[in-house]
């Protein structure tokens, strides 16, 4: 058969009322798919498909046992050629396994609900520890979010509802603090190395209560401080914090820290008191050169978001919204957590340190 190249379709019951009455005048099957322009294998399947047996009953006077009582052949009807169709069209296409994996989605829904967790980040994680033998992809749990399968709403999926382009876009008319992002070496810009911070502030309702928040670039692992106001002595009192945490260490795990151009960032000059770290400044106006820090402050915000009065807010809630952050696993790392990758870390610097 001469290929035209259009799109194959189905046959359809026209055409199987044309083979119907073409075979009861004896039609060969090649002259058939001639006919319909359609390849002879087409032709058998559907063929075979719509013939049901045809029984006779043989009238002989004869005794001969061996004479069978019936004689029987295959007829096509288009008739049942098109019900048989219509029946595997119905059933063919995968099924909804909502019902089948009831654990798992109730899991993914206590995640996203409890822990603030992605979909992406409970499907991970279940697949990764084993926790069900029926786990869907990430795109299946989206697609039953968008079909109101689930008991999640798009609202309790505040990434999914607030992701947009970023582009750079480097405005002027604000000047820039310090030793300029530019400046920053390639193993910092491309996460090879350990110990590069980006650092940002978070404000509370009214512009009152001040947060810093600090995600280290590679491990994603971050740390977030009550420093109730904007005060530059406040972020340097949390590098000597730190400092004091991390003691001989502190060096190696706060190599540099990228900050933007608040004003509670300006005193660079202490922050790298007796070269104890690197500060680097963004551009202004340019939020998506620190990433890290910025995704890590949205889920922040998924705990406080904007207009939150921070003054509720204990030390201890800090740290717990702190702790379920870090321990948020990523799909970047294999659903391991930020916390076990900074661990990680740490522990070979411990060992490089005791050698």
């Amino acid at each position: 058969m001469e290929n035209t190249g259009k799109k194959y379709h189905q046959i359809n019951y026209e055409e199987r009322r044309i083979i119907e009455r073409l075979l009861k005048n004896n039609t060969p099957k090649k002259q058939i798919a001639r006919l319909l322009n359609r390849s002879i294998t087409t032709i058998r399947k559907e063929i075979k498909r719509g013939s049901v047996e045809q029984r006779k009953k043989i009238n002989t006077t004869k005794k001969d046992p061996n004479i069978p009582l019936y004689s029987s052949k295959q007829v096509y009807f288009a008739d049942v050629g098109q019900r048989d169709y219509k029946l595997n069209r119905a059933n063919c296409g995968c099924k909804c396994k909502i019902f089948k994996c009831r654990d798992f989605v109730q899991y993914v829904e206590n995640s996203v609900k409890t822990n603030k967790w992605s979909l992406d980040a409970a499907k991970g994680f279940a697949e990764e520890n084993d926790l069900f033998s029926n786990i869907v992809t990430t795109q299946t749990l989206y697609n039953w979010v968008d079909l109101g399968l689930m008991s999640i709403k798009n609202i309790d999926l505040p990434r999914k509802v607030l992701l947009r382009h970023h582009k750079k876009n480097v405005r002027k008319g604000k000047r820039q603090l310090g030793r300029s992002i530019d400046e920053r070496p390639a193993e910092i810009n491309d996460r090879i190395e350990f110990g590069h911070w980006e650092g940002d502030g978070i404000v509370g309702k009214n512009h009152k209560g001040h947060w810093i928040s600090m995600v280290e670039r590679k491990t994603r692992m971050g740390f977030l401080f009550n420093v109730h106001d904007k005060s530059s002595e406040r972020i340097v009192e949390v590098i000597d914090k730190l400092e004091a945490a991390f003691g001989d260490l502190f060096h190696d795990v706060f190599k540099s820290i990228t900050f933007d151009n608040g004003t509670e960032f300006a005193d660079y000059s202490n922050m790298e008191r007796n070269s104890r770290t690197l500060i680097y400044y963004a551009h202004p106006y340019t939020s998506c050169e620190r990433g890290t820090n910025e995704n890590w402050n949205g889920i922040v915000r998924r705990f406080a978001p904007k207009g939150s009065d921070f003054d509720t807010f204990s030390n201890d809630d800090l740290r717990r919204i702190t702790n379920v952050i870090n321990e948020l696993p990523r799909k970047m790392f294999d659903y391991k957590t930020p916390k076990e990758m900074f661990i990680f870390e740490l522990e070979k610097l411990i060992d490089v340190s005791a050698a």
